[in-house]
């Protein structure tokens, strides 16, 4: 069975507070304090837009085609869960995938392209590699 261990892990809590951005925010707040690698383990608020992209099907030549939305409107944050990678070029990508309701408790989500906080939003990382 594959196994995949880290030596440095911990957790760490971040706030986003109104108006920020939840995915641009995210990988500021990594770059500023060298995370290279971490899993989104909870986060939870509020969104007054969030900008979403979703698999819907694939081609004839087997490749996806996605569908992006954009809402602009109140949502509860009411999951969300992804990571934070390195990339081999150097850098890091923040993929996350949220699942958000509106005031009448319909369900939407997907992978998050971009959301702007309305209330605040709290996420917690476990973070598995810094930079030392």
């Amino acid at each position: 069975m594959p196994k995949w261990e880290a030596d440095n892990t911990h957790i760490i809590y971040r706030r986003f507070e109104a108006g920020e951005s939840l995915v641009g925010g995210l990988e500021t707040f990594a770059l500023e304090e060298g995370i290279k690698e971490a899993a989104i383990t909870s986060c939870i608020g509020s969104f007054r837009q969030l900008r979403l992209r979703n698999l819907c099907r694939h081609d004839a030549e087997g490749l996806p085609e996605f569908e992006r939305s954009l809402l602009d409107e109140n949502l509860e944050l009411v999951s969300a869960e992804g990571y934070i990678q390195p990339l081999p070029e150097g850098g890091i990508r923040v993929h996350i995938h949220v699942a958000a309701a509106r005031p009448s408790g319909e369900m939407v989500g997907g992978h998050c392209e971009e959301a702007t906080t309305y209330t605040g939003a709290f996420m917690y990382l476990h973070v598995l590699d810094t930079q030392v």
